[in-house]
């Protein structure tokens, strides 16, 4: 006897439960959420899949209510003679033509807005070219100057250039030991203070942040000052500290160049001078 008709000799017959509607019991129009449903996603970044090909994702987007249905919809209402210039229609006209439906990810919900999701939307779309998977998306994405490219091409765009210094420009070039993820505050605190340097005889115009022989900040000298008193002992009596402010035209010439042709190899003095 199955067991879900066994009786009890107390109770009787052992009642089925009566199952409750759920959401893949209700009838609902495929190509849109359920009521309510569509709001409470906010922002979103989808995938369309392919049942013709076992799945296989071939469009990415990003939006907001129905919009992830927003292609099926409009592949109905247009003519199939109109769409072969977009990829993405004549795909969904072929799996409708199949009597299929097209398969909807959602791979990102909640999102805080618009431009979060053109990130993930842009990032996904990165992803499955690297993968090798070719998608009916016309472009890449939003932020695409930021997204993949051979590493080769980044490393050429990022990577830092020679540069000559002008004449014009006396400049006071100072080697840190760290200096890569320093906030500008303190970037300014650990260039500034303290060396064994002579204002008065070189009078340099600006000082340059220099960390891996790569300009990371251009301060200009307004003023020099000795070290505090109870530093100004042994090795420290011939010190100096600089005052300045970021001189921002002066970065647009020289930050993030390279300067190392500046350095003389193996010199362990951390101060160079330019033009001075």
């Amino acid at each position: 006897m199955r067991r879900g008709l066994r009786r009890s000799l107390d109770n009787g017959p052992v009642q089925r439960p009566v199952p409750s509607p759920s959401v893949s019991t209700r009838s609902r129009d495929p190509l849109s959420f359920l009521p309510g449903v569509g709001e409470k996603l906010g922002h979103y970044a989808y995938a369309l899949r392919d049942p013709l090909e076992d799945g296989r994702i071939f469009y990415i987007g990003k939006g907001i209510g129905d919009r992830v249905y927003a292609h099926a919809r409009h592949a109905r209402r247009v003519d199939p003679s109109k769409t072969s210039a977009e990829l993405k229609l004549t795909r969904i006209q072929e799996i409708h033509d199949a009597g299929l439906e097209v398969g909807v990810e959602l791979i990102r919900h909640n999102l805080r807005d618009e431009a979060e999701a053109f990130e993930v939307e842009a990032g996904v779309i990165d992803v499955l070219k690297i993968a090798g998977i070719e998608l009916a998306n016309v472009v890449a994405g939003q932020g695409a100057g930021r997204g993949w490219r051979p590493l080769e091409e980044i490393i050429a765009e990022y990577a830092a250039k020679p540069v000559e210094i002008g004449p014009e420009h006396r400049v006071l070039l100072i080697r840190l030991n760290r200096a890569q993820w320093l906030a500008p505050g303190d970037l300014y605190e650990k260039t500034r203070a303290s060396w064994t340097v002579k204002p008065e005889r070189h009078k340099p115009t600006w000082a340059f942040s220099v960390y891996g022989g790569i300009v990371r900040a251009v301060y200009r000298i307004e003023s020099w000052e000795r070290p505090p008193d109870e530093k100004r002992v042994g090795k420290d009596a011939g010190r100096w500290d600089f005052n300045g402010v970021r001189d921002i035209e002066m970065e647009d010439l020289y930050l993030w160049t390279d300067v190392s042709g500046y350095l003389p190899l193996g010199a362990r003095n951390p101060i160079t001078y330019v033009h001075c």
